[in-house]
């Protein structure tokens, strides 16, 4: 090589190198991050308005539950009080009663100056068993808050994974368009150079040409709802302005290990969070009904007064300073009320059978819905195996069509035909998979268990 060009043979290289990493660079900076479905839940859980506001509900049934147990304590209270006036008296004209003579009083200024502390006390003995009562509905609506709050979450881990699956779905349907759109470009192809070697009619192109601006039309539709999935997606993690993530393949590939129905009925009723929280609802309604019964009991209360007052003025009655202290009992029984203590326990009773009725509603629609999702479950288990089976059969299909087409014994039509039938197989079997995917999720959370298993990368 000439020396004169070694220079410029290096700086060549240099560019090129340089242009090599910043595209590597750009790639690498263009590459969208990887969301599993762990992080999309977390993500969901930390910005839930739903879950924060069952976390209110909770805080408020807590303090609830501080105010009936503070029922049981004495009451505390205590006052300071301090007057000072000002008066005075003009000059006028008095009788001296020991001379029966007139006598001119002068203006005179008085001061009255006075002040008093006190403390007192209350503590209610009995108030027919009220307090109690009290103390048990605040217990269970705390539970049940509890309840609420341990629902909303398993509910909102569910909108996730099925946003999520279903945003797989689409990404896979349009792996599957673009397959159909790829595979009739190459029948165009190859129908156009048997047009032009006099193999096949021009009927044949036009026909492979309208297939292929369906497989177009159809992928197009394909992307759309891909969008459509990703926007679902970030709505259900409470980030509708999240940037475009990937996301994992994978999870429609799991498997599923299902029981038998009457156990999954068992296990629904026993630990379905929804039906824990009406179930302590009940009782809640129960301890109303206590509260309500109260009304037909007397009530005993003992009050103590401690106080103590300075009386400054030089016009008073008595000791300047003086301290008093009392104690009393009170005891009170309500003889009529006009019906309103009737009333309220016949209202505590229709409400605790509400809650009653609720809670046997819930329970069968509880069982219904177990039912609903088992079937589903079922029905997309055998789908997927009867969609593997069509898929072998329609490329087997398509297989022939092409060859009888090759020596002339089928038909272009023949060919798209079967192209339709396998793009169409491998639909079903996308969807099968994620219908099977998101009832086995629903299942699970319909028997009350658990989801954050999920949320474990």
């Amino acid at each position: 090589m000439d020396r004169r060009l070694v220079p410029f043979v290096r700086s060549l290289l240099f560019v090129l190198c340089g242009v090599l990493m910043f595209s590597a660079l750009s790639a690498a900076a263009q590459e969208s991050p990887k969301y599993t479905l762990a992080d999309c839940v977390r993500l969901a859980l930390d910005t839930s308005p739903t879950l924060a506001s069952a976390e209110q509900n909770m805080f408020i049934a807590n303090q609830g539950l501080k105010r009936a147990w503070g029922a049981f304590l004495p009451s505390l209270s205590t006052s300071y009080n301090r007057n000072q006036s000002w008066r005075k008296d003009f000059a006028y004209t008095a009788t001296d009663p020991s001379t029966g003579l007139p006598v001119q009083v002068p203006d005179r200024d008085t001061d009255y100056k006075d002040q008093s502390l006190s403390l007192s006390a209350g503590l209610n003995v009995f108030s027919g068993f009220g307090k109690f009562g009290g103390l048990k509905t605040a217990r269970n609506e705390l539970h049940a808050s509890e309840m609420d709050l341990g629902y909303s979450r398993q509910q909102a881990i569910e909108t996730v994974a099925t946003a999520y699956i279903n945003l797989l779905r689409n990404e896979r349907l349009l792996e599957v368009s673009t397959e159909a759109r790829d595979l009739a470009a190459k029948e165009l192809e190859k129908a156009e150079t048997y047009h032009r070697i006099g193999s096949a009619a021009k009927s044949d192109v036009l026909q492979a040409k309208v297939r292929l601006e369906q497989t177009r039309l159809d992928e197009v539709r394909a992307r759309n709802n891909v969008e459509q999935g990703f926007a679902d997606l970030a709505h259900a993690m409470n980030r509708p302005l999240i940037e475009r993530f990937d996301v994992d393949r994978s999870l429609l590939d799991r498997d599923y290990q299902l029981s038998d129905l009457e156990t999954l009925f068992t296990e629904a009723l026993a630990q379905r969070q929804d039906l824990m929280s009406r179930s302590f609802t009940l009782e809640a309604r129960g301890g109303d009904v206590k509260s309500a019964n109260a009304g037909l009991l007397p009530s005993v209360d003992i009050y103590a007064r401690y106080s103590r007052s300075e009386n400054l003025s030089e016009f008073r009655f008595g000791a300047p300073e003086n301290a008093a202290s009392s104690v009393s009992i009170q005891v009170q029984w309500n003889i009529f009320d006009r019906y309103a203590t009737l009333a309220g326990r016949s209202q505590a009773y229709a409400r605790k059978r509400i809650a009653e009725y609720n809670l046997q509603q819930a329970e069968l629609d509880a069982q219904l819905e177990v039912r609903r999702t088992y079937n589903s479950v079922i029905e997309a288990r055998e789908r997927i195996s009867l969609t593997q089976e069509t898929i072998a059969n329609a490329a087997e299909e398509l297989r022939l069509a092409q060859e009888r087409f090759r020596v002339g014994a089928g038909t272009m039509l023949d060919k798209i035909t079967a192209q339709v039938n396998l793009a169409t197989a491998r639909g079903d079997e996308v969807q099968a998979r994620s219908d099977f995917t998101i009832a086995s999720l629903q299942l699970d959370r319909a028997v009350g268990r658990a989801l954050d298993a999920l949320m474990t990368p």
